[in-house]
């Protein structure tokens, strides 16, 4: 029996990232995050994985490497936290001379990157919002590519849309890939498309997945509780078209207010839906009921197994569903990674000091 590939996650959240890979045939040896809610779903649903919950800065190398049994490590997998520069919200400096002054999260980013440098995997992905892109006009991500490249990694980075691998969700987010074997990066190719010209399937659609769930009753067990939302905003979600948004324009007095944001728009069952964002109060209006998703219908658009079960409450819920690595996607960049580390074997380069 073939050894399987070595894997650790880093920042593991929820486990949407080394859910996927664990599916594409990887042991993945270790996860870290920073989070007791979190080391509480990870637990309950990964018991046979090992997790240290603590502030990764305080993570030593030689403590990783315990876990690793004296294996070599083929990939190093990760999602930083990412609200320090979400493009929801204020977005923090990294600028030198008051570095994180806004928002810590943003160092660990660079902590991750410098971990690379320690660990050495042969393959590295780190994935991250759209706004990386531009913090600090790019200066920021600018840094973190350049201290991958000094620790001898070949890495690239592009902007993804998840629903071009069947995630039925527009989500666009950043992946970094690199390795230290000498092969040029490369991503995976898009196995769907919303363009017909492309001779693909068509985007997945989010009523094909949460069809099923209209008629379930609350079950706390099950991550599917509706909010109890107020009459005058039932009143306002019966006005909202699938697809489209709270007409602001057209609203009798009664029912006026200001700020209306993602949770007054509705999704469209035909089209995938609007991107899962943490927290509760986030999650956009159901296709066809009068009323946010549950935790489970978010978990379902987010391609989560229903095996998978989130702890605390709603709204922790909500964040731990929001910030996840959609699982569906994770297993095709497994594959992908998996057959780069063939090619590089298959040209004598894989074992490298």
């Amino acid at each position: 029996m073939e050894k399987k590939l070595t894997a650790i996650d880093l920042f593991s959240g929820a486990g949407g990232l080394h859910l996927g890979f664990e599916e594409s045939g990887y042991d993945v040896k270790l996860c870290i995050d920073n989070n007791d809610l979190v080391e509480k779903t990870h637990k309950r649903n990964f018991p046979h994985i090992p997790m240290i919950n603590g502030d990764i800065r305080d993570v030593t190398v030689d403590q990783i490497r315990q876990y690793l049994g004296g294996e070599s490590l083929d990939v190093v997998i990760g999602g930083p936290p990412c609200q320090g520069f979400s493009t929801i919200g204020h977005r923090a400096s990294s600028d030198p001379n008051k570095r994180y002054a806004h928002d810590s999260r943003n160092e660990l980013v660079l902590v991750y990157a410098n971990l690379i440098k320690e660990l050495k995997p042969k393959f590295i992905v780190m994935e991250n919002v759209k706004g990386i892109l531009t913090l600090d006009k790019g200066a920021y991500l600018d840094n973190v590519m350049k201290t991958l490249h000094e620790a001898g990694y070949n890495a690239e980075y592009k902007l993804i849309n998840m629903a071009d691998y069947g995630v039925p969700e527009i989500r666009n987010r950043v992946i970094i890939i690199g390795n230290r074997v000498g092969l040029p990066v490369s991503f995976p190719e898009p196995d769907h498309s919303d363009n017909p010209e492309d001779n693909l399937p068509g985007w997945t659609d989010c009523g094909s997945v949460l069809s099923d769930l209209v008629n379930m009753p609350d079950n706390p067990a099950f991550n599917h509780v509706a909010l109890k939302h107020t009459e005058k905003n039932i009143e306002r979600y019966k006005l909202i078209p699938q697809g489209g948004r709270l007409p602001e324009d057209k609203l009798p007095p009664e029912l006026y207010r200001k700020n209306f944001g993602n949770t007054f728009k509705r999704l469209d069952p035909n089209r995938p839906a609007l991107t899962m964002v943490p927290g509760n109060d986030a999650f956009p209006i159901h296709p066809t009921l009068h009323r946010s998703l549950t935790v489970r219908e978010a978990a379902r658009i987010q391609t989560f197994p229903d095996w998978v079960i989130f702890e605390g409450n709603r709204r922790q819920q909500g964040h731990q569903v929001g910030n996840a690595v959609p699982p569906l996607f994770s297993h095709k960049l497994g594959d992908f990674i998996k057959k780069q580390i063939e090619k590089a074997k298959e040209l004598g380069i894989y074992e490298c000091d």
